[in-house]
């Protein structure tokens, strides 16, 4: 299956998305904020996904996938935007941002 990589700064929502992304075979890696995702997708091991919180300290989850949507590496790297924000101006910065699924 494919590997994952769950972005949010909260450990519960974290245990939660994991827990069910292993359910289905998938491998799970995690990151704390966003200094820690952009540290995770470097190298040549990515993931295949991302799931991406918005709301994190630092660096907000939209900084996180303006900065990956610049780099040719991380370009066309699927990135879910999973958040508890719904409203219009967030979901169109997201998508904006270059979201595959918000």
């Amino acid at each position: 299956m494919a590997t994952i990589l769950i972005v949010d700064d909260e450990p519960s929502v974290r245990d939660l998305i994991r827990d069910t992304l292993e359910l289905e075979d998938h491998d799970v890696l995690e990151a704390v904020d966003g200094p820690s995702a952009l540290d995770a997708l470097v190298g040549p091991d990515l993931p295949d996904c991302v799931v991406l919180d918005i709301m994190m300290p630092g660096i907000s989850g939209l900084d996180v996938l303006t900065e990956l949507r610049a780099k040719p590496v991380t370009k066309e790297l699927p990135v879910i935007l999973l958040t508890a924000m719904s409203d219009d101006a967030t979901t169109w910065a997201g998508w904006s941002a270059g979201a595959n699924v918000f």
